[in-house]
């Protein structure tokens, strides 16, 4: 066995875990298990069938599916074979897709619907093979995944030596994927990654995160996406442990109150709402309440300091918290199936104060940071290893350097083989030593954790000449249970101003005693009485800040950021040039006759 190679990792585990649940999916109202066992034969039998079509080693397969089961079926499919994944996310337009297509070339494609097979009509892309996941179409090259195994258990029957020949033939160095970064600064672009930048990548994050084939995920971030799809998918198949599929992002509680996940990876999003749905119920509750609340909130933080510390608790905090975890956090913990050890934050900065709330709670919380040029993950905090407001300390193998500029460099065995057909690209981002130029600054404290402190292309400076790094001000303002999502405005300007969204069914429900209409909600947002309410959110939020940093005006959107819209990536990150170019009417009101 080569310990680098994916499917020859999955493989073991198909021999060491036969019996056990692989994947978790939810069939009529059930969750219902696949196990290692069935897995391996349902992947034997669609590798089987795409080598007898004529694929081969470094052939380029695209996927385009929501999460689910036969996602990881035809992915890890495409690895035993040698050729390379292009998974798209099935949120993209057809324009978008073609992008994808022309530039890469796949010769097939998995879809999982009619309406994905409808946007792949659409794009006017021809593919020799189109397998689709659903029994959704009768077409010329069409043909379903049921059908294709049924094919492929035929040709394992007849030859089952040939799999693992073909499995044999994969190196450590050969492409895994060509994942296409979302976009939030341009046009995407093709990150070649290999099977050893994400076995490694595996296993020297699991040093430090500490997961075990006993661990149960829940999936839910797209798969597209390399967080999820290394940290929610080849880190479990890897190890042997299972994975859970949620139904939508809007069922992830309620899934979770079913799979009883024992660990999640999620971005910052899911911990925002989670965050601004207690705290806005708490506002609700009685002085009583309140006060029983924040006196839970004030032991839970004793419990986050002796773990961090790796102290024990006296006799007498334990009492304490165990009342404070039966009154109050016991709720919480109810919500998240009620054996969640750890929850994974990545892809984007999450707050501090939000980080604090949810380990004092008693869910632990580890944010990591990487890049899909780095598999992605290159620090991340851990159970033994873990302070609050940093990304954690570097993972085995991974050399970091500050530069003069703050930008961090990073060089290990996860950083991308390059950009697909794109070398003047590569050699702009890895310098000659091989140090990958991350566009992110921060810096190291002194016992070695990584502080994000912005994109260095998303610094403001002033028409005063201040630099403003947007992201700690965005994050504290989002800190009100009222605001969903914000954009830092300044560059060139004479003040900081910002637009905001708000938590719209948070903001209903104070509406309601406020006997403020809500509707229509584009004139709701203009109110008095909401812009008060917000300004004085923001207000309270910002007095950490120097005065140059203070947001001096804002506007409220009228609807939400969404990936539909174009304001966010299919990982809910904001694309803030999207944002300012689609309100720029907003943006203009706010510095009119003050320039």
């Amino acid at each position: 066995m080569n310990s680098k190679v994916i499917p020859q990792r999955f493989f073991a585990n198909v021999r060491e875990y036969r019996q056990k649940a692989a994947l978790l999916s939810k069939i009529d109202g059930i969750y219902r298990p696949v196990t290692y066992g069935e897995l391996g034969k349902i992947v034997q039998s669609i590798a089987l069938v795409l080598d007898s079509w004529g694929f081969k080693k470094g052939d380029i397969l695209a996927l385009m599916s929501e999460n689910r089961e036969e996602w990881i079926m035809a992915d890890m499919a495409n690895l035993s074979i040698g050729a390379v994944s292009v998974p798209i996310y099935p949120t993209l337009t057809v324009p978008q897709i073609q992008v994808l297509f022309e530039h890469s070339k796949p010769r097939a494609i998995f879809v999982s619907s009619l309406e994905m097979y409808q946007k792949v009509m659409d794009s006017g892309y021809h593919f020799e093979r189109i397998i689709t996941f659903d029994k959704c179409v009768e077409a010329e090259n069409t043909i379903s995944l049921e059908e294709m195994k049924i094919q492929g258990m035929d040709l394992l029957r007849r030859t089952p030596d040939w799999f693992d020949h073909l499995l044999q033939q994969i190196g450590d160095d050969d492409l895994a994927c060509i994942n296409y970064t979302s976009g939030t600064t341009g046009v995407p672009k093709g990150v070649m990654l290999s099977h050893a930048n994400f076995v490694k990548d595996v296993e020297n994050s699991i040093q430090i995160i500490q997961i075990f084939p006993s661990d149960v995920f829940l999936s839910f971030l797209p798969l597209s996406h390399v967080l999820e799809r290394m940290g929610g998918y080849y880190v479990p198949m890897i190890l042997g442990a299972t994975i859970g599929f949620a139904e939508s992002v809007e069922t992830v509680l309620q899934n979770m109150s079913e799979v009883q996940p024992t660990i999640l990876v999620s971005v910052p999003r899911l911990f925002e709402k989670i965050y601004a749905t207690v705290m806005s119920g708490v506002q609700a509750g009685s002085n009583l309440k309140k006060k029983i609340f924040h006196w839970a909130l004030k032991i839970g933080k004793k419990r986050m300091n002796a773990i961090i510390q790796q102290e024990e608790l006296n006799w007498w905090d334990q009492r304490r918290l165990a009342l404070a975890d039966k009154l109050v956090f016991s709720k919480l913990h109810k919500k998240t199936g009620g054996r969640l050890e750890r929850f994974i934050s990545g892809g984007a900065p999450l707050s501090k104060e939000i980080a604090e709330f949810l380990f004092s709670a008693g869910l632990k919380i580890f944010e990591g940071y990487g890049l899909t040029e780095t598999s992605p993950v290159i620090t991340v905090n851990g159970p033994e290893h873990v302070r609050m407001g940093s990304v954690g300390i570097a993972i085995p193998e991974t050399e970091f350097i500050i530069a003069s500029d703050g930008e961090i460099l990073v060089r290990g065995p996860q950083v991308m083989q390059g950009y697909f057909k794109d070398e003047d690209m590569t050699r702009e981002v890895i310098d000659e030593k091989g140090y990958l130029h991350t566009g992110d600054i921060g810096y190291f404290d002194k016992d070695g954790f990584l502080y994000i402190t912005d994109r260095k292309k998303n610094l403001l400076i002033t028409a005063g000449g201040k630099n403003v790094a947007p992201q700690p001000i965005e994050e504290t303002i989002k800190l009100s249970q009222y605001i969903a999502q914000v954009v830092l405005i300044g560059d060139r300007r004479n003040y900081i101003s910002a637009l905001i969204t708000l938590e719209q069914d948070i903001i209903r429900k104070w509406a309601g005693p406020q006997n403020i209409s809500t509707e229509p909600y584009t004139q709701f947002v203009q109110n008095p009485a909401v812009v008060a309410l917000i300004q004085a959110e923001i207000t309270n939020q910002m007095k950490v800040f120097s005065r140059f940093e203070q947001v001096k005006k804002f506007r409220i959107v009228p609807n939400d950021f969404t990936i539909e819209g174009g304001e966010l990536t299919p990982s809910l990150k904001v694309k803030r040039k999207v944002v300012l170019e689609k309100y720029a009417d907003l943006v203009e009101q706010m510095y009119l006759d003050q320039e």
